[in-house]
């Protein structure tokens, strides 16, 4: 069946359309590089706005250099010790990638996805992929072909896999080439492969480089304050010694002083005054926690709580749960201290 779906998707792409493949992040909404009919048919699918860019998935190394003016040493060694995996280098952009991809920026996100349905499917294209997540933006992201159907139905073909393996998109990388052998690099979205185990990379190597204080997340997808929502009233509270009766009072006073749209993202809100709120509960491990988060957030969705509330604990520290609240925080309406 894998083989007749991928033969199914290639013969829709070649044909400027969109198709939704796994990878093992997230599920992608795919189209050639090269087809910028089907590049658009992304946005309009999705209803994501043109400045928000996209990624562009590869089936090697050396497709990637064909992506960029600047491979550079330090971005070959990173490829080389990360990929296929979880990890987006941001570089300087080939006349290969079509302005809408990159939003009219310079750089380029480029990924070689680990999971293999993902890499059967591009190389059988025989060109790169540009996909962000296959949902309706500022939505929760999906991890399994279900969500998908879910968010579009039949407009969009999907390859059947198994749950995503880690949950959460990847981590875009910024890297600056300032001189000869000298970067300035820059997490743009934190993901599973964290800034200390790419500073640990390359700290057996030749290369000079720094990580700036001040990070400009124009260039990453994703970067808005409101992402990944659900379709309920979804708040953070950092406080776990809040009682229930207090919980209740501050949503309904906060969640009614709220915009309707941030940044061209609707903000879920309450319909009517919340007398029962339902918690999320996450494994304490922050791996499973973000392979389950997406999941746990759609299927509470479908049980149409007033209101859904998931409770930080100070225990949740380290730099994957900092990449699992990444998503928490944007995911919310609202987050209460």
């Amino acid at each position: 069946m894998g083989s007749e779906q991928i033969a199914k998707a290639v013969q829709l792409l070649n044909q400027n359309d969109v198709v939704a493949f796994p990878t093992e992040t997230v599920y992608g909404l795919g189209a050639r590089i090269d087809s910028e009919l089907a590049i658009k048919k992304i946005f309009s699918t999705k209803q994501r706005p043109f400045f928000d860019p996209l990624i562009v998935h590869v089936s090697s190394i050396e497709q990637a250099k064909t992506c960029t003016t600047n491979w550079s040493p330090l971005a070959d060694h990173l490829a080389k010790y990360f990929w296929p995996g979880p990890l987006t280098l941001v570089i300087p952009k080939s006349k290969l990638i079509d302005d809408v991809i990159t939003s009219g920026l310079e750089n380029v996100g480029l990924r070689w996805p680990a999971d293999r349905i993902a890499q059967e499917l591009i190389e059988t294209v025989g060109v790169p992929l540009a996909a962000p997540s296959a949902n309706k933006f500022g939505r929760t992201s999906p991890t399994k072909a279900e969500h998908v159907r879910s968010e579009f139905g039949p407009s969009v073909f999907v390859i059947d896999s198994d749950q995503s393996d880690i949950g959460i998109e990847s981590t875009v990388l910024f890297i600056h080439n300032i001189g000869p052998e000298k970067y300035e690099l820059s997490v743009l979205r934190k993901g599973f492969i964290t800034e200390s185990q790419i500073d640990s990379a390359l700290k057996q190597t030749k290369f000079d480089f720094t990580w700036p204080t001040v990070v400009d997340k124009k260039f990453s997808p994703g970067h808005m304050k409101h992402h990944y929502m659900p379709t309920v009233p979804f708040v953070v509270c950092r406080n776990p010694a809040m009682k229930l009766s207090e919980l209740a009072k501050i949503l309904n006073e906060k969640l009614a002083e709220l915009p309707d749209e941030v940044e061209g993202v609707k903000i879920v809100k309450p319909t009517s005054v919340i007398t029962k709120i339902e918690f999320l509960k996450l494994p304490n491990d922050p791996i499973l926690a973000a392979r389950e988060l997406y999941s746990q957030l759609r299927a509470a969705s479908l049980r149409s709580p007033q209101a859904l509330c998931y409770i930080q604990l100070p225990t949740q520290i380290g730099e994957m749960w900092e990449s699992v609240f990444d998503r928490l925080y944007k995911a919310a309406s609202l987050i209460l201290d």
